[in-house]
This record gives structure tokens, sequence and C-alpha cells, in this order.
């Protein structure tokens, strides 16, 4: 026989309690969900990066009684990324030897650590005189190489202050450091060739101011002569100090002349 169950009153109450409140419970649920804003969907924190400055070169700076040197090299070249850490690492002590043996040079050639008393009158340094020596760099870039050219401002007390050029090309794949040579094909006149033009847009450059004796002179098929370049996008630059192509009023020129129009002797790693 089946057993049927019939609610007592206070079963009846408690349910039907039970019923309202569950009815107040959705009303509220519904008026809040109608006047407050779903929240915003969970993202997780997202930090702003910052850029890197570019390293700072390394500096060298001596204020001394009878001298002042401020010289710079860089602490960083764009080897490091092309050719790995330990070419970028050789290339620097490369130019820091470099600047360090100009610095000394200076100091041997100014015998301050030996001057007579003397020395100092004749030399106008007890009036607070200085010899000075700046050695500053820019960073060319190309294709293939990374280059240096480094400017040498000195002034020994001479007619006027002087300025010279030192440069550092290196192979932006193995890091090596470049020769004029070691651009050029083997057993070319690459120099016959570089001398010609350079002449050609000196003289086209400087126009009635040209003087003929020194641009032969300092232009000539030889080395010597066009040891100072770097490459420059697909540019072959070279540098020349005043005195080498002109006299000192002059001041320091440069010949730009594009690899395209030394294709025919360039080594073919190098031809844009």
């Amino acid at each position: 026989m089946w057993n049927i169950h019939s609610l007592t009153r206070v079963q009846k109450l408690e349910l039907l309690g039970a019923g309202a409140l569950i009815a107040v419970v959705l009303g509220l649920s519904l008026w809040y969900m109608a006047t407050h804003q779903a929240p915003e969907p969970y993202s997780p924190l997202v930090e702003e990066t910052v850029p890197v400055p570019p390293t700072e070169p390394q500096t060298i700076r001596e204020h001394a009684q009878y001298y002042d040197i401020e010289a710079a090299y860089p602490s960083e070249t764009p080897l490091s990324v092309s050719a790995g850490t330990t070419a970028d690492v050789e290339a620097i002590d490369t130019m820091k030897s470099f600047v360090e043996d100009t610095i000394q040079q200076f100091k041997r050639e100014g015998n301050f650590a030996s001057l007579t008393k003397e020395d100092i009158q004749m030399m106008g340094y007890e009036d607070g005189r200085k010899q000075a020596l700046a050695i500053e760099y820019n960073e060319v870039l190309a294709p293939h190489t990374v280059s240096y050219a480094y400017t040498l401002y000195t002034d020994t007390f001479g007619a006027h202050p002087n300025s010279f050029y030192r440069t550092f090309v290196f192979d932006a794949e193995t890091g090596a450091e470049l020769s004029l040579a070691s651009l050029f094909k083997p057993r070319t006149d690459y120099l016959k060739r570089i001398s010609e033009i350079a002449r050609f847009e000196l003289q086209k450059k400087l126009g009635e101011d040209a003087d003929v004796s020194y641009m032969q002179q300092g232009t000539a098929p030889e080395t010597a002569n066009f040891q100072t370049f770097v490459v420059e996008g697909n540019t072959l630059v070279f540098l020349f100090p005043p005195y080498q192509v002109g006299p000192y009023a002059l001041g320091p020129q440069s010949v730009s002349i594009p690899l395209a129009q030394l294709s025919e002797v360039l080594n073919e790693k190098y031809v844009p």
C-alpha cells in the first residue's frame, strides 16, 4: 500500500516563506544587474617597455697643470649583433689601444713631467696656457662593414691648432679589421683608379682654390695617401687632413666615390 504524505499547516507556511525569500533575492539580483555595469573581463597586467638608451661611449678626461685631454671610444659596436661578442670586444680593444697610445705619445712629446723653469716660462705655462688633445669619433654603417672615423684635434703651441684622422673599418660578418686593399680584387690597380677619381672630384670642388702641387702629391696612387677611409652606405669616403691636398687655409677635405663606380676592381663581396 502506497504511503501518501500530506503537508501539515506548519510545513505549508515554511514552504511559502522560502518561496517569498527566493522571489526577493531574484528581484534584487535583477535590479542590481539592470543598474550596474558588468565588470571588465580580467586581463593580465602588461608592463610598458622603456627603450634602453644607446650605450654611452667610454671617455678619458685629464685636466692637468700643463695640458687638457678629452678622448672617447665606443663601449659597444654593432659587431656584437652581426659578428658576435668576441668580434665586438676585439674591435673595442683595438680602438681603445689606439686612443691610449695617442694620449701617451702626446704626453711624451709635450715632455710635461720634465719641464724646466725655462721651458715653463718660454712656453707661457706660467700664464695658464695649456696644450690640448681631443679625440672624437663617428660611427659609419654600410651593408657589409662597420666603420669608425676618429678626428684628432691638437694644440701644441704651433702656428695654429691642427687636426688629423684615423679610421677603422671592420667586416660586419667576421669582425675582421679591413685594409683598403682588402676591399679590392687582388692584382688590380685600384689605387690608380681611386687617384684619378679623387683628383677629378677635388678639382671640381675646390675650383680656383685648388693647389695643383699639393693635390698631385696628396692623391698620388700610394697606399699612404688613401689610408683614412670609411664605407658609408654604398659609398667609399676618403678623408684628407689639412696640408695633404691643399694648404692649411683650405682645411680638411673629403672625396666620396660610389662603390658602383669601382665595381670592376672591387672585391665581389662589397659590390652593391
